[in-house]
Order: C-alpha cells, then sequence, then structure tokens
C-alpha cells in the first residue's frame, strides 16, 4: 500500500471516529440530526446496538446494546465481557458524573439523561428484555459481574 494512500485511510478511520464510535473503538462527539424523543421504543429492537455518547464538555461515544419497554429505553453496562466492574467502563464513569447523554440511532440523535436504574422490580424488567433480546441464558450469568442498567430518560430542559 503506498504511503498516500496509507494516509488517507488513516484520515477517513479518524474522521468517522471523530463523529462516532468504530466497533470496538470510541468516538467522539455523535453526528446526525437531533431527533423528538417516540413515544414508543420498541423500534430498536431491530438494533443490534446503538451509539451513546457522554461527556458533553470532550464528547465520548461508544456502542452499547439497548432494550425498550415502551416508553422507556435501557442500556446496560456490560453484560458478558470485558470488566466485571461497571466504573471500570469510561462511559460508565461519565454518565455518573454527568448524566447528560445522546444517543444516536437509525441516524437519528436523542438528547437523553442517564440514570442508573435502582428499582428492583424495574431492574428485572429491564434485565430480562436485555437477555430475551440478546438471547442470554440467566442461568450462565457471571456471579462476579456486576451490571447497571441505566434507563435514559428526556433531557432536563
Amino acid at each position: 500500500m503506498t504511503r498516500s494512500r496509507t494516509t488517507a485511510l488513516l484520515g477517513l478511520s479518524l474522521a468517522l471516529a471523530a463523529c462516532g464510535p468504530l466497533g470496538p473503538l470510541p468516538g467522539g462527539r455523535l453526528s446526525g440530526p437531533a431527533a423528538a424523543a417516540p413515544a414508543d421504543w420498541s423500534f430498536t429492537a431491530e438494533h443490534a446496538q446503538v451509539e451513546l455518547e457522554t461527556n458533553p464538555a470532550d464528547p465520548y461515544s461508544v456502542n452499547v446494546w439497548c432494550a425498550a419497554l415502551g416508553e422507556r429505553l435501557y442500556v446496560p453496562t456490560s453484560m458478558i465481557r470485558g470488566p466485571k466492574q461497571p466504573t471500570e467502563r469510561e462511559w460508565v464513569r461519565n454518565a455518573v458524573a454527568d448524566p447528560r447523554v445522546r444517543v444516536r440511532i437509525a441516524g437519528q440523535v436523542y438528547e437523553r439523561r442517564a440514570v442508573r436504574v435502582s428499582d428492583p422490580a424495574e431492574l428485572e424488567a429491564a434485565r430480562a428484555a436485555l437477555e430475551q433480546k440478546y438471547e442470554l441464558d440467566p442461568a450462565e450469568r457471571d456471579p462476579e459481574r456486576e451490571i447497571w442498567i441505566f434507563r435514559l430518560e428526556p433531557a432536563a430542559g
């Protein structure tokens, strides 16, 4: 590969990463038109991953799983691989420090606020929805993995 081609590919990769995550690599500010949040997030069932942006002062975006229960959209910390403690992930630390987030789904960007789910019944319902969507067997859960689930609520106005 020529040097100019390598430079062009590197530049393209950096440009893509600057407007969102690229596979497992985090990105920056999510680009795309801002959209009003839907009343029902069930359309997210068609999307294996969505892009979540945290840290508005210095945007940091990653690909995450999601599950919807009617008007509620949930995003979990790692359920199967990666760090076993949620706060070992930068996006989680960012969301705890500043809950303002943006989520991009099918090119549309939604302004939201990440709220960690603490109610046991809601937590179980969200976890069950995620396990069903991603075909995870609850019996195979790693007992050492701590899973947090965030509800993406309307952004504070």
